[in-house]
């Protein structure tokens, strides 16, 4: 097996229900990102479902194309588990009974005050080289070395469970993978960004993508060991800095710099960093402000007050929101400042601007968010064309500031959840400054 920062790990998960589309396969995808902090390298994901000859073929294809195989399900006791069956033919051995695993179950049936059916045995059912680990649910995980093509090849079999599948990964897997990958470690910090599509990001990152590129070839220079990816989501794009160091603390020092000359270049466009998302961002700055919100929009249909109210550490600041689908409802909340000009309609800033002021006087809240805006059932107008958003953010002391943007999403959803997006920025922004201005007044 080779070792070094060419080692190979395969992943395979196992389950007719992952096939089916029945359950995402999250423990893939975890597995994935840790094994890419370690400086290894996922070379392939299978999943496959409950049939035992297609399983010992897929895990022979796995195992051409990887140092490490990581097979995930398909331990329990039923009629359908086969995992542990295809593994063994895979490796050319049989099944061998564990005393201690017997044991194990009967403890845990006894704890559970059931009597423990004979199919459960199954669970004490290993390969007979395999070293066993000491399971955290019923089924344990096991590991062996299996010969493939002239190679021998690692392989790691751990419970479906997720909190089982992690543990397990986290005790036994993911050290083996750093000591054979040559003992490197590589951290991801993430800047999360809004109102910039991805080529706008990248235009205004061209200084460090420029840097990073010249450097490739430069072992001696600190941004060698980066790689700098970006990813469009429907209402952000995260920029990922990937960074490689012999200790996790050298690889934050190397990230550290490039991460604030990035944010700096941003400035504004980003939301957040690291895994916090915009609106867990919003919500901090709404609980340390010590301040209460209000909502109303218009095409997003609710998604502004539901984004925010699931931040359980703001939801109580937040006293309510409205949905304004008609003309009707949008003159009853404006009362009389609904007497607007007739090309204000249902978007635009003077709407959002007196529907913020509206919505902030009947709620009582110090702060009230309005987001409008020229969705797939509003007519384009002469001042705004499709896709336009408007903001209005009222303030405590009377103001409204008002932002407008034009979403690129073409669909509807998406479009919806940019402009939540969009929103949740303006608010976040009016907030800071808020603060801002209370710590220079004290």
């Amino acid at each position: 097996m080779p070792r070094g920062e060419n080692l190979r790990v395969a992943i395979c998960s196992v389950g007719s229900e992952l096939v089916m589309g029945h359950v995402a396969d999250s423990n893939a995808a975890w597995l994935a990102r840790r094994v890419a902090e370690t400086d290894g390298s996922v070379s392939a994901m299978l999943v496959v479902g409950d049939d035992r000859d297609r399983l010992v073929e897929a895990l022979r294809w796995l195992a051409e194309r990887c140092d490490v195989l990581v097979v995930g399900g398909g331990l329990g006791p039923t009629f359908d588990d086969l995992t542990r069956d295809a593994v063994a033919d895979f490796a050319g051995v049989g099944l061998e009974r564990h005393d201690e695993l017997v044991v194990h179950l009967e403890r845990v049936y006894e704890r559970l005050g059931r009597t423990m059916p004979v199919e459960a045995l199954r669970q004490a059912d290993v390969p007979a080289t395999a070293e066993v680990h000491t399971p955290r649910g019923t089924a344990a995980g096991f590991s062996l070395d299996a010969a493939c093509g002239g190679d021998v090849v690692r392989v790691h079999v751990l419970p479906g469970v997720p909190w089982e599948y992690r543990e397990l990964a986290e005790r036994v897997v993911l050290p083996e993978v750093v000591r054979l990958s040559g003992g490197s470690v590589r951290i991801t910090r993430t800047l999360r960004v809004t109102g910039l599509g991805e080529s706008g990001v990248g235009e205004a990152l061209r200084p460090v993508v420029d840097r990073v590129s010249e450097a490739r070839n430069r072992p001696e220079a600190p941004e060698h060991w980066v790689e700098l990816g970006l990813l469009a989501n429907e209402d952000e794009v995260l920029v990922r800095l990937s960074v490689t160091g012999p200790d996790p603390e050298t690889a934050r020092n190397r990230a550290e710099p490039l991460l604030r000359e990035a944010a700096e270049l941003l400035g504004e466009a980003v939301t957040s960093v690291d895994d916090r998302r915009l609106e867990e961002e919003v919500g901090q700055l709404i609980v340390s402000s010590d301040v209460s919100v209000a909502t109303v929009e218009t095409f997003t249909g609710g998604r502004l007050a539901a984004t925010l109210s699931s931040v359980s550490s703001a939801s109580a600041h937040l006293r309510g929101g409205y949905v304004v689908r008609t003309p009707a409802m949008r003159r009853d909340i404006l009362g009389d400042a609904g007497r607007m000009s007739p090309e204000a309609g249902a978007a635009g800033r003077q709407t959002a601007e007196a529907l913020s002021r509206a919505v902030q006087r009947r709620a009582g809240a110090d702060f009230a968010i309005a987001v409008v805006g020229v969705g797939d059932d509003c007519e384009p107008t002469r001042h705004l064309p499709a896709g336009t958003a408007t903001s209005g953010v009222a303030r405590p002391d009377g103001s409204v500031h008002v932002e407008e943007r034009i979403l690129p999403a073409a669909d509807r959803e998406m479009r919806r959840a940019q402009g939540v997006a969009f929103a949740l920025g303006s608010l976040r922004g009016q907030l800071a400054a808020w603060r801002s201005q209370a710590s220079a007044g004290s």
